[in-house]
């Protein structure tokens, strides 16, 4: 275990699949976790099965419950009685294809959970009564646009809240992506997702589609075309507060264990997501500004490896929101993932290629020149470790070279469960970068479930930043900020 923890120390960032995990690890701090079972027993290991699904299940698909209770067997933090009461729905296949109790199903359809991409169109609590709307159910017709609806699941969250630094300046600085002072209704976001699913045989379509209102428009937007101009009002800085962005819009194609996806789509750098209700902690880390949230392009994903996910494609440049005007731009975008056991994951992800980064490097202000276009490449290497039943660890090592302009991140990230509604964080992250600059962040903060309601958080945190350039920090050295924030999945 100390070598893991030293070879964490040096790993990369990691996409939202690892931030979905930061809530799924052990626990009932996950937010697909069943709040009935959570408010009742308060029993981390039945809260960390997914929901009871909402919607009869075909007798066909019955049978998994034996392959769950066999799976949930061999974890330590698992409830096999309420694993296999939970998945019921869920087909033995998909349960296979990811080790661990609950998550494992959750772990094979992202943001929808188990149920609705092992065929049997059930919900979790998660998705509530919107899951397998819009004729998602088997009796609808055998039309396209049938079977495109069919098994949609809707989503999303309503998030506020409010940080300050202790200086009593206007802006927070370089903390949060260059936050303000002043309350702030973050979003109101709204996904659709049809997952393309075969079990490894087959074909099937599918489609994702996110839309959001809010201050963190500004950070989902993209870059060039789409969702760019959809902002209206002005912060004391000269910009854009509050507006409309859509992530993410593409559409799906799984033929055997190939799954085609073209479009929009959320990047697969980083490890905390944009979103806020992929992370942990309510203010962003210090790969905000230097990893693109959302790209254009195609990607193609092999899923016939037992322990390892393959993807590889092309995006057209950094952030792109189908927008053509810039011809030259190309990169290329891949990610692998590598589950060494149920306790550990290693993920390696990158883009390189041609683009036009002046817009997003021109948001760190003094950490960045004016633009840098040009050639650029980004690699990312996240370390996941269960280190315990209640005990989390996330280390990444970002690397980027823009045109010759390097930026370096290290980081560490711990997580724990004090119990079955409330646990704890710990960040720290390096980052050092253009000219030279260094700055350093660490925050710790609590995800707290009021009245054991896992799709309710309360999120306060403390955050200290340090600096070698004082103008990223108000004209100072260093910095602390305190704030707090609500947030409502659905």
């Amino acid at each position: 275990m100390k070598k893991l923890n030293l070879f964490a120390g040096i790993a990369v960032a990691i996409s939202g699949l690892f931030a979905s995990q930061t809530f799924a690890a052990s626990g009932c701090t996950t937010a697909a976790c069943d709040p009935a079972a959570a408010a009742a027993a308060c029993d981390p290991a039945a809260a960390a099965a997914d929901s009871a699904p909402n919607a009869p299940v075909p007798p066909a698909e019955a049978d998994c419950a034996g392959a769950l209770s066999a799976t949930c067997a061999s974890s330590p933090s698992c409830d096999p009685a309420a694993a296999a009461a939970c998945n019921s729905g869920c087909n033995p296949s998909c349960l296979s294809a990811a080790p661990g109790c609950g998550a494992g199903c959750q772990a094979a359809a992202p943001g929808c959970g188990a149920c609705s991409a092992c065929g049997s169109f059930t919900c979790n609590g998660h998705c509530g009564g919107l899951c397998g709307g819009l004729c998602g159910r088997r009796g609808c017709a055998d039309t396209f646009i049938g079977k495109m609806l069919q098994g949609t699941c809707w989503s999303g969250y309503m998030n506020a809240g409010y940080f300050t630094n202790f200086g009593g300046n206007r802006s927070n600085g370089y903390v949060d992506c260059w936050s303000e002072t002043t309350p702030a209704f973050n979003a109101f976001y709204l996904s659709g997702v049809k997952k393309a699913y075969t079990g490894g045989c087959g074909y099937d379509f599918g489609w994702g589609m996110d839309f959001m209102f809010g201050e963190d428009a500004r950070i989902l937007r993209s870059v060039r075309g789409l969702d760019q101009g959809w902002t209206t009002g002005h912060m004391s800085d000269g910009r854009d507060s509050y507006g409309f962005a859509m992530p993410q819009l593409y559409m799906e194609m799984a033929i055997n264990n190939w799954i085609f996806k073209a479009g929009h789509f959320y990047g697969l750098l980083g490890y905390e997501g944009a979103t806020a209700n992929s992370r942990f902690f309510y203010t962003k880390g210090l790969l905000c500004s230097v990893s693109p949230v959302a790209t254009t392009g195609a990607l193609a994903t092999y899923t016939g490896f037992q322990n390892l996910d393959m993807t590889l494609g092309w995006v057209n440049g950094w952030g792109n929101g189908f927008d053509n005007s810039l011809y030259g731009e190309g990169m290329v975008e891949g990610a692998f993932t590598y589950h060494m056991n149920e306790y550990a994951s290693i993920k390696y992800a990158f883009l390189a290629g041609t683009c036009d980064i002046a817009v997003p490097l021109g948001a760190l202000g003094p950490i960045a020149p004016a633009s840098a276009v040009g050639d650029a490449s980004v690699h990312t290497v996240t370390l996941d470790l269960q280190l315990t039943g209640s005990l989390e660890s996330v280390s990444l090592l970002y690397y980027g070279d823009f045109d010759g302009n390097t930026v370096l991140v290290l980081g560490e990230h711990l997580y724990k469960d004090l119990n079955c509604c409330t646990k704890a964080g710990f960040r720290f992250e390096w980052m050092n970068t253009i000219n030279d600059t260094k700055l350093t962040t660490f925050g710790i903060g609590l995800n707290y479930h009021p009245c054991g309601n896992q799709n309710l958080f309360f999120r306060p945190e403390f955050r200290y930043d340090k600096s070698t350039n004082a103008a990223l920090l108000n004209g100072k050295p260093d910095q602390f900020t305190i704030g707090f924030d609500l947030m409502l999945t659905f």
